[in-house]
């Protein structure tokens, strides 16, 4: 445990936490209880492709990207930056050798990482906190942080705000946002499963917005569906947050994408197999999750290993997803907002999209605020073009 008085004393804190977009939305309502329980100015070391979407986390407020595609060139420019500045507290959220290294080359007055770290991680901690239970959702993880430096827990705050997009000439129809993709094969629920999905919403005049970070590929029977507007590969992560902003549900794998809408307080139903939801199911009120619920789920695995095939999400049948998505539209009533904002709410910022992007979907207007060493098109300055899919 940190005395409060060693915490009262903190006005800088680095946070080293560099992947993935789930993890760094799990992440918020600590850096929130940080930002307003010290308070403290918040510095955030995150992989390059996510620097964007930190620039719309209204509590942190200096994000240093890192390049992973050259990480000795990565770690030697972070670590020149960290050591422009002091140090209070630095805080390594992920808990691996490559976070706890940087952490510890901050030179901070305290560094602390998780009990949980691998890859002998606690080496370069000053001290260890939290608890070895893995069996609780990340966001309950992550804020063992807040109870170690005795600062008051309140809300879970997911303190976000993206430019406000709508669907040209929606015809006030609801909104149903689907996300086919994920980084595991074990976690996508088939193709042919969500267009069919698709046409059956279609039919009620819903409409279907397909959101993803990869293009979809030759064959893809969702790409072909009528009616849907197939955004994947189109949009940097503040669009798709403005796009998950509007929707009226979203129908998701075990994917980053799904766990911003449920910050933004969308109704979800998240479709899971191989994952677990205690540990990262949809976080807040008024989500479903649906699978099929067999005996080796959830395995945990990028790699299915039953004999009958991968059946968690295999023998989910549409009809049962678009019924479960039939109630909820009728039930009317957003989620609770899990990411109620203290500060400036999502919805009241003013609409940065202009006409653009064929039509389908305009480009921003505005350019994100500069963070050290990245380029105002989110790009670290030199590096090679990247994958466009940070989901």
């Amino acid at each position: 445990m940190v005395t409060s008085e060693v915490a009262v004393s903190a006005k800088r804190v680095l946070i080293v936490k560099l992947s993935s977009l789930g993890d760094l939305i799990h992440a918020l309502p600590t850096i929130h209880r940080l930002k307003v329980g010290l308070p403290a100015t918040i510095t955030w070391v995150v992989n390059a492709v996510y620097a964007p979407l930190l620039t719309h986390a209204l509590d942190v407020d200096e994000v240093i990207p890192f390049d992973r595609r050259r990480p000795i060139r990565g770690l030697c420019e972070v670590v020149r930056q960290l050591r422009r500045r002091e140090f209070d507290f630095v805080i390594d959220l992920t808990g691996l050798f490559k976070s706890a290294l940087i952490s510890r080359l901050a030179r901070g007055r305290l560094c602390l990482g998780p009990s949980s770290a691998r890859e002998l991680a606690w080496l370069f901690y000053h001290r260890r906190i939290g608890s070895n239970d893995l069996n609780r959702h990340a966001v309950d993880r992550y804020l063992d942080v807040v109870r170690a430096l005795e600062v008051q827990e309140g809300d879970r705050v997911f303190s976000l705000a993206f430019p406000s997009w709508a669907p040209a000439a929606d015809g006030g129809r609801p909104v149903v946002v689907l996300i086919p993709g994920a980084r595991w094969a074990t976690k996508m629920w088939p193709a042919a499963a969500f267009a069919e999905l698709a046409e059956r919403l279609c039919r009620d005049r819903v409409q279907v917005i397909v959101v993803g970070g990869e293009s979809p590929i030759a064959g893809d029977p969702l790409a072909a569906s009528d009616g849907v507007l197939d955004l994947r590969g189109k949009t940097s992560l503040p669009e798709l947050g403005g796009i998950l902003q509007r929707a009226d549900l979203v129908i998701a794998n075990d994917t980053g994408p799904m766990h911003l809408a449920a910050s933004l307080g969308r109704r979800v139903i998240a479709l899971m197999g191989p994952t677990d939801p205690k540990r990262t199911g949809p976080y807040g009120e008024g989500h479903r999750v649906l699978s099929t619920w067999p005996s080796c789920s959830p395995c945990l695995s990028k790699i299915c290993r039953n004999p009958a095939g991968q059946v968690c999400l295999r023998d989910l049948r549409p009809g049962e997803v678009y019924a479960a998505a039939v109630a909820m539209l009728a039930h009317g009533a957003r989620a609770q907002r899990p990411c109620a904002a203290e500060r400036t709410p999502a919805e009241s910022v003013p609409s940065r999209f202009d006409q653009g992007l064929d039509g389908e979907l305009g480009r921003t207007a505005h350019r994100p605020e500069r963070v050290e060493g990245l380029t105002a098109e989110g790009r670290v300055e030199g590096q090679a073009e990247e994958s466009p899919n940070p989901y």
